[in-house]
Order: structure tokens, then sequence, then C-alpha cells
């Protein structure tokens, strides 16, 4: 078959590549270019999944120059950069958001694409003589798990006796039950149709305790209580059953849920050894999705004047749920309020009132960003103060560091020297470098994914999303593909470097607002047993 060659461009200069260690490796390019052979069947096949030849360029001109690692500056704590609410306060805000969420519209964005395998994998592979520890907790706190009366009615229809297995420690009869098709099938499920909870006879699954919670303090100005999840294709047609059967139980007809999809041509390639595309084993480019950065186009077009983010995984029993309550709105109450003070300041600067630019300026300093840049114009200053208030919000609350995964809030160093707060990866830091480590270990709070943002300008349009992210904030992973290494990139972090460049406030919450299931497991937590 015909083959095109595309000639690849790569800057002189310095590369960083992520090893597999987790070190950063720097070291000069050799050549400023490399050709990338492409058939005509590669290019279609491209083409069919949304990807241009433009966009299959820039993903391989980044894999093989590399990606800078972040520069942290310190990190973000309580008084530098995590803002501490004091009890008055907080419920000063809660009433603001209870008064003002009936003149705005309001709207729950929960990515909801990821599959269960993983909460399951300790169960994969089972073998009594080789217990992992977590599947030894698994097995000594069976009775506790939300699902196992699911369970039992499952092995009832083949006739038999689910305790009887349990006495029996025929573990493994009731581990491919929970996992393959013809029982749970919880191998093959989405995350948010596996049962979390159960209340007595009841059992709920993360879908419906998302919506659960939501309309305790998400009825809008139209008495709408509107939720968005995104899932994968093969789940969208289960997962839309199963959340409208649902829905139709509550006693309310003002729920509204929608769906959407990760849009395919924002999958990106990866590289092998060779610098050459990767391939599965059938010959054909290995196209992969690009993480939850590639959702940025989904948020883009929600129509709300409020948006609460949360991970499908983060939701408690409705026993456990009173704090969480309290600072949604809390969030919600600040986050309205700023975005009222920006409009008013950016009215301000367009009727050239004479205190505005002292006042913007020091709005900025307060809430965003220490310090302005300096030697500028008059006019060049007012262009980038409005430039710097006219822009997407995000109130993020942040927990204290208890040991559990996931990024964490830092003030970091940007490439033309302004310093702001970001939401940055261990990945994104280069451990190697003493400096670099000791601020990524001193982080007193990470992210748990609870944020309230505004994406709507003063005319009610949304921004464009496209325009506030760091594209610098990329990933380049090194995977295992079919027994074999491949470089792979991955976008912006949805609220990482895809919201680096937003108007950002951090705020410190409870850790009882937070109760993620990264495995099975973690549903033997409290916050998850009603």
């Amino acid at each position: 078959m015909e083959a095109a060659s595309l000639l690849v461009l790569v800057p002189q200069g310095a590369a960083f590549f992520p090893l597999h260690s987790g070190r950063w490796l720097e070291k000069p390019i050799v050549s400023i270019f490399a050709v990338v052979n492409l058939s005509q069947a590669d290019i279609a096949q491209l083409h069919a999944h949304g990807i241009t030849t433009e966009r299959f360029v820039a993903q391989t001109h980044a894999l093989l120059k590399g990606i800078r690692p972040v520069k942290l500056e310190r990190a973000c704590i309580a008084g530098d950069g995590i803002l501490v609410l004091q009890p008055a306060e907080c419920n000063r805000l809660l009433r603001h958001y209870e008064e003002e969420i009936r003149r705005a519209s309001a709207l729950r964005f929960v990515p909801a694409s990821g599959a269960a395998t993983r909460m399951f994998r300790h169960l994969f592979g089972y073998h009594p003589e080789a217990l992992s520890d977590a599947a030894e907790e698994f097995i000594l706190h069976f009775d506790q798990f939300p699902f196992t009366p699911a369970l039992e009615s499952h092995f009832a229809r083949a006739g038999k006796d689910l305790w009887q297995l349990v006495r029996q420690n025929d573990w493994g009869t009731i581990f491919r039950a929970i996992l393959q098709e013809d029982g749970l099938g919880y191998a093959q499920y989405p995350k948010g149709l596996v049962i979390f909870h159960r209340y007595g006879n009841t059992m709920r699954t993360a879908f419906e305790e998302h919506i659960a919670e939501f309309l305790e303090y998400g009825k809008d100005r139209d008495g709408k209580f509107n939720l968005h999840f995104t899932v994968s294709p093969q789940h969208l047609s289960m997962v839309r059953a199963f959340v409208s059967d649902k829905v139709s139980t509550y006693a309310y007809d003002d729920i509204a849920v929608s769906f959407s999809q990760q849009d395919p041509g924002t999958d990106v390639i990866a590289l092998d050894k060779n610098n050459q595309p990767a391939r599965d084993e059938s010959g054909r480019l290995l196209i992969r999705p690009a993480g939850h950065g590639a959702l940025l186009g989904n948020l883009q077009a929600l129509e709300a004047d409020i948006i609460f983010i949360h991970n499908i995984d983060n939701v408690s029993t409705g026993t456990h749920r009173s704090d969480t309550l309290f600072y949604r709105k809390v969030a919600g109450g600040l986050l309205l309020e700023l975005r009222t003070a920006v409009f008013a300041l950016l009215d301000a600067l367009d009727r050239g009132e004479e205190s505005a630019m002292e006042q913007a300026i020091e709005f900025i300093q307060v809430w965003f960003q220490p310090g302005v840049p300096q030697g500028m114009s008059e006019d060049k200053l007012r262009q980038y103060v409005r430039l710097r208030l006219d822009r997407p919000i995000r109130v993020c609350g942040m927990v204290r560091n208890e040991g559990e995964p996931g990024g964490g809030p830092f003030w970091v160093q940007q490439p033309d020297g302004v310093i702001s707060k970001q939401i940055i990866e261990k990945s994104q830091v280069d451990t190697h470098d003493p400096s670099q480590a000791r601020i990524l270990s001193s982080a007193t709070h990470f992210n748990p994914v609870d944020i309230a943002c505004s994406i709507r300008n003063r005319e009610g349009q949304n921004y464009r999303l496209e325009n506030f992210v760091d594209h610098g904030a990329s990933f380049i992973s090194e995977k295992f593909q079919d027994g074999r290494v491949i470089r792979a990139f991955e976008l912006p972090g949805l609220w990482n470097g895809s919201m680096a460049l937003w108007n950002t406030v951090f705020v410190e919450i409870p850790v009882s607002t937070f109760h993620p299931v990264k495995s099975v497991n973690d549903l033997l937590r409290p916050g998850h047993q009603a």
C-alpha cells in the first residue's frame, strides 16, 4: 500500500522525557526532525477517528520533544493560597447561596466514564493459598458490603445459597459471580453502576447517590435539578435506561439528567521505542483515550450559571452527608459572590470610573494572584487587568492531607514568570530535583475534586474554555502495551492544566466531606456504611 511520509519538525534544544521510574531525563536533541511513515490506511484511520493530520503531527512533536516538568514555587497552605473560613463567614456564604440560587441556573457535572475493573482488581486471579491483604480484608468483612443482597438473589436464581458458599470457603465461585457478566458483571460495568450503599433492604448505586445528594442543594431558579454524567459509548444505553428508571421512583418531576461521551477526536497516539507510531497486533495505529482532560469539550457544552464538579466515586450515604451539603453551599455562595464582584469591576472599568483600576488590582491580588506585572504603560496595565478578571472562575475545596492519593494545591511559576495557584499531580513534577521534591512533600492539602465553577461571562455566554488551557501541562507517560513499552500522550488534566488559566480560589474543607472509593474495600469505611 502506498505510504505517505510525514516530516515532523522538532526544535533544537533540550527534551524532557519521563522515564518509567518516574525520573525526568533531560537530553539534547541531535536531529532537528524525525520522519514518520504513515500509509493511506493510517491516515484514513486517523481521520475516521476525528484526528486531523495536523493534530497527529502536533502530538508526535510533543512525544518527540517531551514536556517540561512544572516549576513549583511552594505549596499552598492555610493562609497562603488556601482560604480558611471561620464559622460565621461559612454561615453567611451558605445563606448567600440559598438566596442567590433562586435567581441562577445550576448543574452538577460528574465524569463517570471510568470502569469498575480497578475497584475489584484484588479479586482477579484468586488463589486460596496466596491471598493478598486486600482479598483477605474483603473476605473477613464480606457481609458488610452493600451488594451482598444482590449477590444472594443471583445465587438463589441458580438454586444456590450464598451463605452456604461462604461457609464452604468457596470464594472462587463468589468472586466469579461478582465479576463476570452472568453474575453482577462488575468487571464490565462502569463504576457508577456498582452498588455503593445499603439502607436496610434498599440498595443504591453511585449514580443514585449523586442524584440524591444534589436534591439537597441543587434546585435552581427554574425549580430544576440538573445533572450531567459523562459515560463511555459502550455503557451509554445501559446507564441511560438505569438512571431513567431510578429517577422515575423519586417524588420529583423536575430532575433533568443528561449524558455525553468523550469526543473520539480528542483521543491520542503513542510512539514505540523507535519513535514510530505504536500499533496493535493487527498493525493498526494504537489510538488511546487522552485522560479526563479530554472532557473539557463536554464541560464547554453545558449551560448553567454555576456548575458543581465531583468524581463519581466520591459520594457518601445520606447519614454522613451533613458536612458535605454544608460546604457545597458555602463554596457555591463564595463562587456567586466572586462572580458578582468580578462582573461589577468589569462594568466599572468599562465606564472608566476613577477608582476602578485600583480596586480591580487589589481584588486580583487578594483573591487570585499576588502581584501584577511591572513596567507596563497605563493602557497595557488596564488591558492586563481586564483580561485577568474576564475569565472562568473556580472555587476548589481542599482537604487536609491524611495520606490519600491525588494531586494537591501549589503556587507554580509559569513560563512568563507569573506565580499562580494550580492543582498539580506528582507525575508533573521532577521528583529527582531535591528542591522540587521538598516542595512536593511539604504539601498540607490535597485535591478531592470538589469544585464549584462559573464558565459564563457577563453576557451569559460561555467562555471558550480552550483559551484558558495550559497546553504545556500535557502529560507524557511510559506505559506497557502487549508486553512492550510505549510513550503515550495525555491532554492536560481537566482540573489541572485544562483549568490552569482560570481564576482560582482554594478553600479548606473538612475530611468528613471526602469519601473516595478507589478499591471495593473502601466501601467498608464509615462514610459508606448506612
